[in-house]
């Protein structure tokens, strides 16, 4: 078999292995209700709804990092809709009894399958409502907000009694949860999922959760891409409490209290943050371990020796075997891995992607040029005024010593900071107040003086992640990638672009290796090769050469060149290492405390007084 028929083969093996496992699976499902008793099919059942809530969360928390306790709100805004859009009008008119029900809603009612959806979709849009606010906070404080989201949505179902029934909750559920719709709803919310997370999309959701400031140096709205993740994660939340509140065919406000967002979490922990294939493996699990320790609450005899019942023993139990699993395996069951029918079969080589060359436009006249600009930090001046211009093609420098304002230059020019007085413009256009993912949709694009890689993606994923900024298909066709055959078509072009990048950096070899895992030099390089998938006009290089040895720092000074001279960059670097910024600048800027104190070639800098008194002290001058 030849190189160009392996990924082929593999591909119609898979599928042939995967068609194969779900018609055995359906057919499973099929006898289930003949060769097992309700209790197991309850089991089962509660198996798929979980999977689904730990998909849901696992979005949320694992895939795009953001800490959420709020998802057993959403579960019961799930519930309560589907309920009260199936329950038929005498039903509800006989069940409200503190309080009648809302006229309005006593002849509301709808199909089964039309509840579910409008159930994700009011939690989705109370997710969205929540996200708009509460995501601008972070860590600890996201996690006690959204705990306090889940709690006061608990709060209303209670008191809003016209609405919900109050804390007598809705009984007679019609029990529309069945084994086929149960996972069928499972199916779609998995075929979904992966999908999305096997585009540049997903790429792009983990390039937020890894390296937040770097993926908006990559041009990604990450404020909005927490919100739309946020906001799927709650239709998941909203879908899978709608199933459970028609499987358990009772619901009330006690329902929806934090232990079960903390069950969704265990799910999702046990299986492994990040990955699909531990959540279904967690629901596994973490379902039927919390049935199946269900005896040890009751009398157990052996021998002569008698042991009473002990409410609430299993959690403790279970409790104790989880505290094992975070001790011995950490990263989870399958840590961030997925499942693959790969790993039965011997892996084949890979191809790399033929070499091709991309140039960028041409542009005349300055493409960088500051004016004025100052930055204040009270009354501290970390930049004073400083104004230079930087030329089409040009390798320019901007050096001073430790504390000179270099990195908060950097931070004005790429829309980290805003400037408090004084323009920045670039090809003739103000950045003055655009955020850093839209000064890298103008065309600039930067690196940083600690590498900042999205360090539990592959190589390949990190440079195709800063192709982002220039992708044209929307994120929801990733949902259906076999209905909109743009985005695949995009994606796989995506890819080969990202191979040829790699290839023309030298870093081919690497291209399905976890970026973390890289050397020192190579991850340089790994981040050069992100910032150019980005297609900039102006490069900001932050300390290239931190932490190289004489030898490496020769090869970079050829590299940068070779930038220049191959992609049609101009290059603006700060540098410490003064032989690399002699070698490989046209022009130099020189900065001292926050002030312009010199510009000029590189032999012109070397001889300037006042640059030499700024690095060496004021008696320089005379022993130079």
């Amino acid at each position: 078999m030849n190189r160009d028929s392996i990924t082929p083969y593999r591909s119609l093996r898979n599928l042939i292995l995967t068609i194969a496992a779900l018609a055995l699976f359906a057919w499973f499902l099929n006898a289930a209700p003949s060769l097992l008793n309700g209790y197991w099919i309850r089991i089962l059942n509660l198996i798929a709804i979980n999977a689904i809530l730990a998909l849901s969360l696992n979005l949320i928390y694992g895939i795009t990092g953001m800490f959420s306790l709020g998802h057993a709100g959403f579960m019961a805004i799930g519930a309560y809709v589907s309920a009260l859009l199936i329950l038929p009008p005498a039903q509800k008119e006989a069940m409200w009894i503190l309080e009648p029900i809302y006229p309005w809603l006593l002849n509301l009612n709808a199909p089964f399958v039309v509840s579910l959806i409008a159930a994700g979709l009011v939690a989705a849009l109370f997710g969205w409502l929540v996200a708009l606010p509460v995501l601008r906070l972070g860590g600890d404080y996201l996690g006690i907000a959204t705990l306090g989201f889940a709690e006061i949505i608990r709060i209303l179902i209670t008191n809003l009694a016209p609405l919900t029934n109050g804390s007598l909750g809705l009984k007679g559920i019609p029990a529309h949860t069945t084994l086929f719709m149960s996972y069928g709803c499972l199916g779609i919310v998995l075929l979904c999922t992966v999908c999305m997370l096997r585009s540049n999309f997903g790429g792009v959701l983990r390039a937020v959760r890894d390296d937040e400031v770097a993926a908006r140096m990559m041009g990604i709205n990450t404020f909005r891409t927490r919100v739309l993740a946020f906001t799927l994660g709650c239709f998941g939340g909203g879908l899978g409490g709608a199933l459970m509140g028609n499987l358990i065919t009772t619901i009330d406000p006690r329902m929806f209290m934090i232990t079960q967002t903390y069950n969704i979490l265990m799910i999702i922990v046990v299986g492994g943050l990040g990955s699909i294939t531990g959540s279904l493996i967690g629901s596994v699990l973490v379902t039927t371990m919390l049935e199946w320790l269900r005896f040890v609450e009751n009398p157990i005899t052996l021998g002569s020796l008698y042991i009473p019942g002990i409410p609430g023993m299993r959690m403790v139990i279970f409790s104790l075997l989880l505290i094992v699993v975070i001790i011995f395996r950490r990263e989870g069951i399958m840590g961030m891995r997925e499942f693959s029918w790969d790993w039965f079969f011997p892996r084949a080589g890979k191809k790399a992607g033929k070499k091709t060359g991309e140039t960028a436009a041409a542009h005349s006249g300055y493409v960088l040029e500051l004016k004025d600009v100052c930055l204040r930090f009270g009354g501290l001046s970390a930049v004073d005024k400083l104004s230079m211009n930087v030329r089409e093609g040009e390798i320019v420098g901007l050096i001073g010593p430790n504390g000179a304002g270099k990195t908060s230059a950097f931070n004005v020019i790429s829309g980290f900071y805003r400037p408090t007085s004084g323009e920045v413009r670039f090809l003739g256009k103000t950045l003055n107040g655009l955020r850093p993912e839209e000064v890298c949709r103008a065309g600039m694009s930067r690196t940083f003086q600690n590498i900042r890689l999205f360090g539990t993606e592959t190589v390949i994923q990190n440079v195709m992640v800063g192709q982002w900024v220039r992708q044209t298909t929307p994120w929801w066709m990733t949902l259906l990638p076999f209905v909109f055959s743009d985005v695949v078509r995009e994606d796989s072009a995506i890819r080969t672009r990202a191979l040829v990048l790699l290839e023309q950096l030298g870093l081919e070899k690497f291209a399905e290796e976890k970026a973390s895992s890289l050397p020192y030099g190579a991850q340089r390089r790994l981040e050069i090769a992100r910032a150019l998938a980005t297609g900039p006009k102006l490069l900001l290089l932050d300390e290239p050469a931190a932490g190289m040895n004489p030898q490496e720092s020769g090869e970079l000074m050829q590299f940068i060149r070779r930038l220049r001279d191959e992609f049609h960059l101009t290059i603006l670097l700060i540098e410490h290492d003064m032989k690399v910024v002699m070698n490989v600048c046209d022009t130099i800027h020189v900065l001292d405390q926050g002030v312009h104190i010199a510009q000029g070639t590189p032999d012109e800098v070397r001889a300037n007084p006042q640059v030499i008194e700024a690095y060496l002290g004021a008696g320089a001058k005379e022993g130079a």
